[in-house]
């Protein structure tokens, strides 16, 4: 986790709603208190944040929650750019739903961060 989604974590949330808003269903982290206590899982307000590099840009990203979005890849894509606070989410990939042999991977959706037209990531 990088320093700035610890110290942004409101700022992944509001994207994951208005997401979710549009249609999109996003894979949110597991509570695992609640299933030691309950021994069963519910999910967070908190999305499941991955990192990764786009074309040598540092970024984060989304999966979708039970393998697929809900909506079209394209609906997702042009749900871009997002501003919230000074800060503007852009679209970098999408990534469909994949299966090989015994592995899947699940649709997913790549985004930088950026603030004054600068990478929050890069240093």
């Amino acid at each position: 986790m990088t320093k700035f989604e610890k110290e942004n974590q409101d700022l992944f949330i509001a994207i994951a709603n208005i997401l979710n808003t549009k249609g999109a269903n996003i894979e949110m982290q597991s509570d695992w208190d609640y299933w030691r206590e309950n021994g069963y899982f519910r999910s967070t307000n908190i999305p499941y944040i991955g990192g990764g590099y786009y074309g040598g840009s540092e970024g984060f990203y989304f999966r979708a929650e039970n393998n697929h979005f809900g909506i079209s890849l394209d609906e997702l894509k042009n749900s871009f750019p997002i501003n919230i606070d000074g800060y503007k989410f852009e679209c970098v990939s999408i990534n469909e739903f994949e299966i090989d042999d015994d592995r899947y991977w699940s649709e997913s959706v790549g985004f930088i961060v950026t603030k004054d037209g600068k990478n929050i990531l890069d240093n």
